[in-house]
């Protein structure tokens, strides 16, 4: 079994009520793998599943929160700091600061998913397959199995709300489409 680290997006607004629904769920199934970060708008629920495969992690969870009253709105891989990136390849903060700059490494380093002057987030999915051609620091292919899932599930799910829109003549020619 691997860890699949993964937020599941969720439609707001988020309460109290559903954090201890999924709460209670998950610690009825010896799953404490999952962090809240919601409000009025909406927000994430990150996950640190463990699982057989990603597309199992990942439809467990959204399954999971829906279970719980939330609407799954897309999943989106992790998202990692210039720190996390260091921990996770088993280098010092520096060595990763280096690699970003492009002043040590081949270049080319993956730009941030997310820019900030302090603490941008990077793609671990896409750090870990910049390392791994470069050979740089330790990886694992958990990351990019997880990105790539992560954009498969997401799909199906803005086809799921879609076709709640559609006249229901329409349906099928979307789910032939799909299938």
């Amino acid at each position: 079994m691997n860890v699949y680290w993964f937020d599941v997006n969720v439609a707001g607004p988020v309460t109290d009520e559903h954090a201890e629904a999924l709460g209670e769920m998950l610690a009825a199934a010896d799953r404490i793998d999952a962090t809240i970060q919601a409000g009025e708008d909406g927000g994430a629920i990150m996950f640190s599943r463990e699982a057989d495969d990603a597309v199992q992690a990942i439809i467990s969870a959204v399954m999971d929160v829906e279970k719980a009253g939330m609407t799954a709105i897309g999943v989106t891989e992790d998202l990692v700091t210039a720190e996390d990136i260091a921990e996770r390849a088993k280098v010092t903060a520096a060595s990763a600061r280096y690699w970003i700059t492009g002043d040590r490494g081949p270049g080319g380093f993956p730009s941030p998913r997310v820019a900030r002057p302090k603490a941008s987030l990077y793609s671990w999915a896409d750090v870990s397959a910049w390392l791994h051609e470069a050979k740089l620091g330790e990886v694992d292919h958990v990351a990019v199995e997880t990105a790539r899932v992560c954009v498969l599930i997401s799909a199906a799910l803005i086809v799921r709300r879609g076709m709640a829109d559609l006249p229901k003549h329409e349906r099928p020619l979307v789910a032939r489409l799909v299938a």
